[in-house]
């Protein structure tokens, strides 16, 4: 069997290509950079996905497309729509003119792209689309796309929610923060959020495009609901730390957002902390249920974010990312 991953060599990708290797599977990549690819078996195209020239050999004979590929951070707000929503109707355009084979694709989307919890009931698939940002309308517009290209293409369509693990880089910035003896908590800090460690995520893709009932189908793959504060908690126990608490209101965020995005435009670069991700950031929940892959494709999550947080933080301290 052969998978084509594109962002193969990014946090999530490079996993789940690490994982489909295990498996016996023979994989290729399509990504921007070698970035966690390089030591892998792996051949690895630097292409962008409209460069139907350069994939459509790859296509030939590929079995499932895994299409992670995607901007998660934006100088422009434009530029969201253009890799994340018309990249994938793109991709999905070449697929079906050069797949001679294709069993699935597999769209990663996400959690933002359907919005934060209404209310007190958790997320569910069939939750109207509500994104508050331009990161989560682009990956909702990606999949309409992937959606109304069923009747051609074999599709199914994952939403991860947050996603923790080795080798990611947004949970690292509070393993450094921590590790200097101060805890930023947004608001009360009773803010809400689905956490999934990357090893389920990974497994819980693989299931949703290899199995059966996956087949036209959307599934949330999560792990537990669990408040901002409670994450810091775990991180700091993890690091055996007791880190001074304090609590930013939320005008506060705001201002600092708008102050990283003016940075970034004057500097002609992508920065962490913009208003969008404020935007994110200060929803009350982003909850939601993981039931449907339970029982339609077996999906359950085996990481407890306390063991998982300890594994990371593990992972930092051998890669040298915290001295």
């Amino acid at each position: 069997m052969k998978a084509l991953v594109t962002g193969g060599s990014g946090f999530i990708g490079s996993h789940l290509v690490e994982t489909l290797l295990a498996r016996g599977w023979d994989v290729c990549v399509v990504a921007k950079d070698h970035m966690y690819c390089s030591d892998l078996p792996v051949p690895v195209t630097i292409a962008d996905l409209r460069d139907e020239e350069a994939l459509a050999p790859l296509l030939r004979d590929v079995d499932i497309v895994y299409h992670l590929a995607g901007l998660t951070r934006a100088r422009r707000s434009v530029d969201y729509y253009t890799v994340n929503h018309l990249g994938t109707r793109r991709l999905l355009g070449i697929c079906e003119r050069h797949c001679t084979k294709l069993q699935r694709f597999v769209y990663v989307s996400s959690l933002t792209a359907v919005g934060p919890r209404l209310g007190v009931d958790e997320v569910t698939e069939t939750t109207h689309y509500h994104p508050v940002s331009h990161y989560g309308r682009s990956k909702m517009l990606a999949e309409i796309e992937v959606l109304d290209a069923a009747d051609r293409v074999p599709v199914t369509i994952v939403r991860p929610s947050a996603v923790y693990g080795p080798r990611d880089r947004d949970f690292f910035r509070y393993f450094k923060m921590i590790r200097t003896g101060i805890e930023p908590l947004l608001g009360s800090g009773r803010h809400q959020l689905n956490l999934v460690y990357v090893e389920d995520l990974v497994r819980g893709i693989i299931q949703a495009g290899e199995h059966p009932s996956g087949a036209g189908e959307v599934f949330f793959i999560g792990g537990e609901n669990i408040s901002t504060e409670m994450i810091c908690r775990m991180i700091a126990q993890a690091m055996k730390k007791n880190p001074l608490v304090f609590h930013l209101p939320e005008g506060i965020i705001y201002i600092v957002g708008a102050a990283g995005e003016a940075v970034g435009r004057l500097l002609r670069r992508q920065v962490f902390f913009n208003v969008q991700k404020v935007r994110e950031a200060v929803q009350e929940a982003w909850t939601c249920s993981i039931d449907k892959a339970r029982s339609r494709i077996g999906f359950e999550p085996r990481h407890s974010i306390s063991d998982g947080m300890a594994v990371t933080y593990d992972w930092y301290r051998s890669e040298g990312w915290l001295g």
